[in-house]
């Protein structure tokens, strides 16, 4: 399958379990690359068929699949 890289919201209520939902992401297969208990985000990747999973978890709020942005080149005729 392929991974895709995304990020979970935690939900406000779980901001101070945020290690827990943490461990329950990796328990569930999702590689964690950053942990941003500030901001109550997590970022890192998981085979797209797992995604929907990740949903169900206790303390996530939202799990959203990074988007790619293409920009034209400065030398580019469109800008």
């Amino acid at each position: 399958m392929l991974a895709v890289n995304l990020s979970v919201v935690v939900d406000d209520q779980y901001k101070d379990r945020f290690s827990e939902v943490v461990d329950e992401l990796k328990r569930s297969g999702m590689t964690v690359d950053r942990q941003l208990k500030s901001i109550g985000v997590i970022t890192g990747s998981i085979d797209s068929a797992k995604v929907d999973a990740l949903k169900r978890i206790n303390g996530v709020a939202d799990v959203e699949e990074a988007r790619e942005i293409q920009i034209a080149p400065p030398d580019s005729d469109v800008q």
